[in-house]
């Protein structure tokens, strides 16, 4: 077994610091990567209704057509 200040200990020393900096490294970069990714979820509602307003604004009769069977359906699940 490797004794304190023998070379081989102050390699394995070595070692562990080194883990532990890459680990740390790890850890910033998951991080910022979960952050970006909940932006991006953040901003999906946004993106949703801005695609529905422009459906809505090219085909303003379809639009209306399917709210209205959306909404009779809805009405006799309801009733």
């Amino acid at each position: 077994m490797a004794n304190a200040g023998t070379p081989e200990f102050e390699a394995v020393r070595e070692d562990i610091a080194a883990l532990k900096r890459q680990i740390a490294d790890l850890l910033r970069h998951s991080g910022a990567a979960a952050r970006a990714k909940a932006d991006d979820l953040r901003d999906l509602p946004e993106q949703g209704a801005e695609n529905l307003r422009e459906q809505v604004r090219e085909s303003p009769l379809a639009s209306i057509a399917v709210a209205f069977v959306a909404g009779s359906i809805l009405g006799r699940l309801i009733r």
